[in-house]
């Protein structure tokens, strides 16, 4: 007998009664006894479904326990208490229901239960009845239904469900916004921990958190994944619940879902039981040390999430701040000591802190996150990004990258920077390669977006660049790429497409306005010569941009002045030197014995010019 048949009976509503009831976000067919949210489809075993059915079916009335032992068990010899409680824990994980604080499904002690939320019947007409003498060709068609159906359900075991080979951990949502923090960090973290499956890839933070409140379907589809991981948190006082969900969105239905209940203190071990769920689900056989978060302090939890949080948003003071006070409550958490190491090698690269003073600290951190997880593949990125663009220790860089994305193959980061270092190393076939993959995992980062447009100004291929730069900006508006844009106009001596980006996108700047007019009173050598001047009154030049700043030189014809500021960056092993022999800016020093001499002194391979 099947679930909607097994349904029917005295409690069913009437044939010609609309057999689909709604409320809240969930729709219940009796029909084809589904259970939907959100019109997906949610899985729920027949006793259930049919506890459900029978309550939904008297709302607001008390559906006593006599009443379901023979709605549910009307000749069966159970233990009653048992199969009732566990068919009533087993609907309320399905509608992510509460005992303590129902919005669905109130229980009354020794009495029975109530089904609470407001309930609407949509119109489903059934089959009219048939005059008597039918009955022998609906038996047969009868017949003939259920044996199909068997076949379907047969078929349907003994042919497997297509195996996940790519995934999406959607924006966790929280109805409480003061702990945004709570729903964004367990996202990354979830996304990290995935990341490390084995044959699975995982679309990076950046790419899926442009669809933080959008349609699913939407995000499934401009994704391209074969399954979704949504995930709601609820607050209620000091307690929250988790309620996930992996969704197969090829055909639209729920691979798995759970309720996680906790409060503050068991978050760490909450989220280490939605990852394992989720690998098992995934990938079975997976080892669970591969995953978990190495915390059980609920302060060095939320401490590290609030770290996350800040550092997405490249408020790297606060985020250095909160990392730090995660390991003083934990000197063993190896994510947050990762963290840390995260936050100094950006203020490096972005020249907010002296190589000499950040690559220690990066390098400290980095190794404290490594001797507490050999497998961390941003402490491992960390490490060889230093050693590529500080150090010049450029086999040791080339083994950590390796390391890193063999650890975690879906760490964009990792992707991204050894193309950088291949690059320089004047492997360009395997750069390209490597970006492709940044590419694929973190396609709307604009760290990925922008090293695309680089790699091709770096291989001469100016309209490539341009090309790629314009199908970016219509993809998303906020990867406009203008600074890779105006480098290739210049390159190309295009100044008045040049000015025209720069008067677009820093309206407000009063250096851009200022470098736009010398540029329309004295032409290009005047706006070259106005960029040198904002640069050079920046605090600390020699740190913050050397490398720039030679660049101009070299523009204007001044080899000197343009080895001199080198000779500044490789004083201080700033960060872009690494790209020196292959920046086009330089082209014209190609021919000068003191650049031959400054890549020995680097350790970089002089590279022929790409393309000539």
């Amino acid at each position: 007998m099947s679930d909607a048949s097994a349904i029917a009976g005295a409690d069913h509503p009437p044939e010609s009664a609309p057999q689909v009831a709604r409320f809240g976000v969930f729709e219940l067919d009796l029909r084809s006894a589904e259970l939907r949210r959100d019109g997906v489809r949610v899985k729920l075993q027949e006793q259930p479904f049919r506890l459900l059915a029978a309550l939904v079916q008297r709302p607001g009335e008390i559906v006593t326990r006599e009443e379901l032992r023979q709605t549910l068990w009307p000749s069966e010899f159970v233990d009653f208490d048992q199969s009732l409680n566990a068919a009533v824990r087993k609907l309320r994980t399905a509608l992510d229901d509460s005992a303590e604080n129902p919005r669905f499904v109130e229980t009354l002690a020794r009495r029975g239960y109530r089904f609470i939320a407001p309930v609407s019947w949509v119109a489903g007409p059934r089959t009219p009845a048939r005059r008597r003498h039918y009955t022998v060709p609906i038996a047969i068609a009868a017949v003939l239904v259920l044996a199909a159906a068997a076949f379907l359900f047969f078929r349907q075991r003994t042919v497997p469900r297509a195996a996940i080979d790519t995934v999406a951990v959607l924006p966790f949502t929280i109805d409480d916004k003061q702990n945004e923090h709570l729903s964004d960090g367990l996202t990354e973290m979830l996304i990290d921990n995935l990341s490390r499956l084995p044959n699975l890839r995982v679309i990076a933070r950046t790419t899926v958190f442009r669809y933080k409140d959008s349609d699913l379907g939407r995000a499934a589809r401009e994704l391209g994944v074969s399954a979704v991981v949504t995930g709601r948190i609820r607050r209620e006082r000091d307690r929250y619940t988790i309620r996930v969900e992996l969704i197969d969105v090829r055909d639209n239905t729920q691979i798995w879902g759970d309720r996680f209940d906790g409060g503050a203190p068991d978050l760490p071990s909450l989220q280490n039981q939605i990852s394992e769920e989720l690998s098992l689900r995934l990938r079975r056989g997976v080892g669970r040390e591969r995953y978990l978060t190495a915390t059980a302090n609920p302060q060095a939890y939320d401490e590290h999430l609030k770290g996350l949080y800040a550092f997405n948003k490249r408020e790297l003071k606060k985020a250095l701040e909160h990392f730090n006070r995660a390991v003083e409550y934990d000197p063993g958490f190896a994510g947050a000591w990762a963290g840390i190491a995260n936050v100094y090698g950006v203020m490096v690269g972005y020249g907010q802190l002296a190589p000499e003073d950040g690559v220690p600290k990066t390098l400290a951190a980095a190794r404290r996150a490594l001797e507490l997880d050999p497998d961390n593949a941003e402490a491992l990125t960390c490490v060889a990004s230093t050693k590529y663009r500080n150090l010049w220790d450029f086999p040791g860089a080339e083994h950590d990258y390796r390391r890193a994305i063999a650890s975690n193959p879906n760490y964009a980061t990792a992707h991204q920077w050894y193309a950088d270092y291949l690059r320089s190393m004047g492997r360009f076939a395997e750069a390209h390669r490597e970006n492709e993959s940044a590419y694929k995992l973190d396609p709307f980062a604009i760290s990925t977006n922008a090293m695309m447009c680089y790699a091709l100004v770096y291989e001469r291929k100016y309209d490539q660049a341009l090309a790629f730069t314009t199908k970016a900006a219509e993809l998303d508006p906020q990867l406009s790429l203008t600074k890779c844009r105006v480098k290739t106009f210049i390159i190309q001596h295009d100044f008045d497409s040049a000015v025209s980006d720069i008067e677009k996108e820093y309206p407000r700047s009063v250096a851009a306005q200022q470098m736009i007019a010398q540029y329309r009173s004295g032409g290009p050598r005047s706006f070259v010569r106005g960029y040198l001047e904002f640069l050079e009154s920046m605090g600390q030049p020699e740190v913050n941009a050397p490398t720039e700043i030679a660049e101009a030189y070299a523009a204007l014809g001044d080899r000197d002045q343009a080895f001199a500021w080198l000779e500044k960056a490789y004083a201080h092993r700033v960060s872009r030197l690494t790209n020196v022999n292959v920046e086009p800016g330089f082209d014209s020093l190609r021919d000068d014995p003191r650049y031959d001499d400054l890549l020995r002194r680097i350790g970089l391979p002089k590279i022929p010019i790409p393309g000539s």
